[in-house]
């Protein structure tokens, strides 16, 4: 398991990585080979591109539940 402090150093090394989420309403997103191009620390918020498909989507950071496989616990 990994905290989300540990998780924050993976999302932020702008290296690529596969997580999973949850979106306002409640449906479970999986995403492979995406890159975080910004966060922002007061709201909480990574601004994650998705490689294959040139998307960006912003994710709040208490909504992400695995990275890499490993769950994630705040």
């Amino acid at each position: 398991m990994l905290h989300l402090a540990q998780a924050r150093k993976i999302i932020e090394s702008k290296e690529p990585f596969n997580i999973s989420y949850w979106e306002k309403n409640g449906e479970i997103v999986h995403a492979e080979n995406v890159v975080c191009t910004s966060s922002y620390f007061r709201g909480n918020t990574f601004n994650l591109k998705f490689l294959t498909s040139e998307e960006f989507r912003t994710v709040k950071a208490h909504l992400i539940w695995n990275i890499n496989g490993e769950e994630v616990f705040v």
